[in-house]
């Protein structure tokens, strides 16, 4: 079973909106503080677009979304494609493995900026060799080399303090390990409660690149550590 997708993943999301509602309203003015490429967005692991803000959708000319869950291409076109379809936005769904299909992506809209949304984190789930996932990770790296294109991504999660205030979002670069001085203390304003987990993502931007830290409160009890960035394309 597949926690990131299917009908429970989603009775999840439904179910907590309006505890995701302050990481949400992090990640949205990030994305809308962004200067990034506006004609076509090709989103990648979309899911529901749960945490995605539709004011930044908007600013697109064309979104392209790819999920291998079946369930996200109905439930994002509910959420936010027909809204979208109105403000004058071209809208195309895809059930499918948008991963695997990054080559041919990137070959077809090399002007296009690409978003990972959530999907990174999930590899360590995936049936892929743990001792493997840092050269995918790399290999996505390098296939992003030509383009403009960014994640939000779990770097950890784990059970935190009860009745503890999460932190608000922290503006960062990219390789904090968890255990660097600035790793610690981040966790440590999370109230974080060993043990967590790493999620494996560490590496997924390339070092230094400038990152948020939003403290995403899962359920209760249970936080996650997300990061996002984004990169330009080469001059």
């Amino acid at each position: 079973m597949n926690l990131t997708g299917g009908w429970h993943w989603h009775a999840r999301a439904w179910r907590s909106k309006s505890r995701w509602a302050p990481a949400c309203a992090q990640i949205s003015d990030w994305l809308m503080a962004q200067d990034m490429p506006r004609q076509q967005l090709v989103l990648i692991g979309a899911s529901a677009g749960w945490m995605l803000p539709r004011a930044w959708l908007a600013q697109f000319a064309h979104v392209h979304a790819w999920d291998i869950d079946p369930w996200a291409k109905p439930l994002l076109d509910v959420r936010h494609g027909r809204q979208l379809r109105r403000q004058g936005t071209g809208v195309h769904l895809h059930t499918g493995d948008g991963l695997a299909l990054l080559p041919e992506l990137v070959r077809r809209m090399p002007g296009a900026f690409f978003w990972f949304d959530n999907v990174l984190g999930q590899l360590r789930f995936t049936g892929t060799p743990l001792k493997e996932i840092g050269h995918r990770l790399a290999q996505i790296q390098h296939q992003m080399a030509g383009v403009a294109w960014g994640s939000v991504h779990d770097r950890m999660s784990g059970p935190h303090l009860a009745g503890r205030a999460l932190p608000q979002a922290r503006m960062a670069r990219a390789g904090w390990t968890m255990e660097s001085s600035q790793g610690q203390a981040w966790l440590h304003s999370m109230g974080a409660l060993s043990p967590w987990l790493d999620h494996l993502t560490e590496q997924v931007l390339p070092p230094d690149t400038p990152v948020q830290y939003t403290a995403w409160p899962f359920k209760p009890g249970y936080a996650h550590w997300l990061e996002m960035g984004w990169c330009k394309p080469p001059a």
